[in-house]
C-alpha cells in the first residue's frame, strides 16, 4: 500500500506552520515489500593444488571482475588469494568483491557455510529484481568441480519499483521547482526545508503545495497532493515544536522551557520599557480579544484594558503586535506601580515580570529579534552598557613639492578611517527560568536594537549567561556590533 506522509503525518496534512531550519520530511512509502536477490559462490574442492599462476582464475559478477594471485600480499583491490584452506580462499574472494563498486552498492557480501562448503554469499540491499538473465551477470573459468554457483533474483511487489518519484513545489500559485528521487528499498524521502528556505520571508509566512507523482517505463501517474501549508523562517531551540498547526491561535514564541506555570510561558519574561512586542499565528480567526492586566506584587489587579483584534487580511497568518503599556497618564501610573503585566490573546495568557525598581538605572536598551517560531522576542537590558570603537585607518603620502609653500607640515594623509562600534550590554539579576530566552537570541539571524527611536540591525558576537554568587540567580552579557557602521565607503 502506497502512503504519503509529511513530517510523519499521513492523510495530506494541512494548516501546518513549518520552519525553514528544521527538517521537513516528505516520504512516499509502500508496505507491499518483496524479496531480496541473493547469489552464492561455494568452494567445493581446494583450488590451491590446481593453481599455477596469477590471474589464472577470474569471476565476473554484475560486470565486475576479480582475479586470483599466488602471494597473499598481492591480494589487494580486486585480487583474491588462493589459499591452502577453502575458508581463507572464500574470505579473500569476499574481500575482493567488497572492492567492486557495483557489487558493494547493491549487495551485502559475507562468508558462510553452505551445504558443508565454505562459501561467499551476496544478499541484495533492497527488494526487487536485479538481473533478468543470470548468464549475463555471472561468468567464471573456475572448473565446476572446484566451485558451485547459484542464486535467486528478487521480486518487488510494489508497482513503484523502478519508478522515479517527483515532487512539484508550488507557492503563491506559481511553480517553484521539482525534487526527484529514484524509488529505493520501499520508499523515497525528501527533505523539503532547503526549498522552503528559498521561498520563505522573514516576519511572514508563505503558502506552499506539494504535488507528488511518479514515472515508470515512460508512464506518468499522480500519487497525491498536499495543500494549504505555510512556511516561516524559524529554527529548533529550547526543545521547541518541530512545527505548529494553524487550526488554533499560537503565540509565535517558544517559552516552554522552565517549570510549569499557570500561564503560557514557563520561561520567565521581563519588561522595563513600557511596551510589549508579541507575535501570533491567527489560527484562521476573524477576531480575538486582547486583554492587558497590571498586577501588583501580591498579584492584585491594579487596572486592565481590553481591545479587539480583527483579521484584516485573510492571506496573512503571522501578526506582530506592539502594545503600549503607558499610552495615557492612568496606564503610565499603573505601569510604574505594577510588578507583573499579563497579556491575554484570546484564551492564552503570557506573563511579564516588570524589572524593578524602574528608576534604578538612567539608561536601558531593548534588543529585539525574530525568534525560533518566526515571531518577535525582546529583552530589556538595564544592568550596564559599554562601548568601544575600533578604528582601521588607511593613509597615503602626498608629494613633497609643496614643502616650502604649505602652511601645514604634513606628509602622510588619511584616506579612509573605518570605525567599528562594539557594544556590551549586561542584564539585571534574574531567576533561573529567565535564561532560556538567550538560547533563542544567539541563534537568530535577524536582531536589532532601538536607540532614540531608531532601529539598528546588529550582529551578535557573543552571549554569556552566568550564575551569580547567589544560587539560581543569573546575569546575561551580550556583545554585538552594528550591521551598518558610520563609515560606509
Amino acid at each position: 500500500m502506497v502512503e504519503v506522509t509529511y513530517n510523519n503525518l499521513s492523510g495530506s496534512p494541512s494548516n501546518l506552520i513549518t520552519f525553514t531550519d528544521i527538517p521537513n520530511i516528505l516520504k512516499v512509502t509502500d508496505s507491499s515489500g518483496g524479496t531480496y536477490a541473493s547469489f552464492y559462490f561455494a568452494i567445493k574442492n581446494n583450488l590451491y593444488g590446481v593453481t599455477s599462476g596469477d590471474t589464472q582464475w577470474y569471476i565476473t559478477f554484475l560486470g565486475e571482475t576479480i582475479t586470483n594471485v599466488l602471494d597473499p600480499s598481492d591480494a589487494v583491490n580486486r585480487s583474491f588469494y588462493v589459499a591452502r584452506q577453502n575458508i581463507s580462499t572464500a574470505a579473500s574472494i569476499a574481500k575482493a568483491f567488497r572492492n567492486c563498486p557495483t557489487i558493494i552498492a547493491n549487495f551485502n557480501v559475507d562468508t558462510t557455510m553452505l551445504n558443508g562448503y565454505d562459501a561467499v554469499l551476496l544478499t541484495a540491499k533492497s527488494v526487487g529484481e536485479i538481473w533478468s538473465n543470470m548468464q549475463d551477470y555471472v561468468k567464471t573459468n573456475i572448473p565446476s568441480e572446484n566451485i558451485e554457483m547459484g542464486g535467486e533474483d528478487g521480486i518487488a511487489y510494489s508497482y513503484l519499483n523502478g519508478a522515479v518519484i517527483d515532487v512539484d513545489v508550488y507557492s503563491k500559485g506559481s511553480y517553484v521547482t521539482t525534487l526527484t528521487k529514484n524509488w529505493y528499498n520501499g520508499e523515497a524521502a525528501f527533505n523539503m526545508s532547503p526549498v522552503l528556505t528559498t521561498i520563505s520571508e522573514v516576519g511572514g509566512v508563505v503558502d506552499y503545495i506539494y504535488k507528488i507523482s511518479f514515472t515508470k517505463d515512460g508512464d506518468y501517474s499522480v500519487i497525491g497532493t498536499i495543500y494549504n501549508n505555510y512556511s516561516s523562517v524559524g529554527y529548533m531551540c529550547n526543545q521547541g515544536h518541530k512545527y505548529l498547526t494553524n487550526t488554533t491561535m499560537n503565540i509565535a514564541q517558544n517559552f516552554s522551557r522552565g517549570k510549569s506555570r499557570e500561564f503560557e510561558n514557563n520561561t520567565l519574561l521581563y519588561v522595563y520599557h513600557p511596551s510589549i512586542r508579541i507575535s501570533f499565528y491567527d489560527g484562521n480567526l476573524n477576531t480575538m480579544p486582547i486583554t492587558v492586566e497590571y498586577l501588583d506584587s501580591a498579584y492584585n489587579l491594579i487596572t486592565a484594558t481590553t481591545s479587539q483584534w480583527e483579521n484584516t487580511d485573510s492571506n496573512k497568518k503571522l501578526w506582530d503586535l506592539d502594545i503600549d503599556l503607558a499610552e495615557n497618564a492612568e496606564l503610565a501610573q499603573a505601569f510604574n506601580a505594577a510588578f507583573y503585566i499579563d497579556i491575554t490573546l484570546g484564551t492564552s495568557k503570557v506573563r511579564y515580570n516588570v524589572i524593578k525598581p524602574l528608576k534604578a538605572t538612567e539608561y536601558h536598551q531593548r534588543v529585539l529579534w525574530r525568534n525560533s517560531y518566526g515571531g518577535i522576542s525582546f529583552f530589556d537590558f538595564t544592568g550596564s552598557r559599554s562601548e568601544t570603537r575600533d578604528v582601521d585607518i588607511s593613509t597615503y603620502q602626498k608629494n613633497i613639492f609643496g614643502y616650502y609653500d604649505s602652511p601645514l607640515n604634513e606628509l602622510e594623509k588619511v584616506y579612509d578611517n573605518e570605525v567599528k562600534y562594539n557594544v556590551t550590554l549586561k542584564s539585571h539579576l534574574f531567576e533561573h527560568d529567565g535564561k532560556y530566552i538567550f538560547n533563542d537570541l544567539i541563534q537568530s539571524t535577524q536582531v536589532w536594537t532601538e536607540i532614540n527611536g531608531e532601529n539598528y540591525a546588529i550582529i551578535i558576537d557573543s552571549v554569556n549567561v552566568e550564575e551569580s554568587d547567589n544560587n539560581n540567580i543569573y546575569t546575561a552579557t551580550v556583545k554585538y556590533h552594528y550591521s551598518q557602521e558610520p563609515s560606509l565607503i
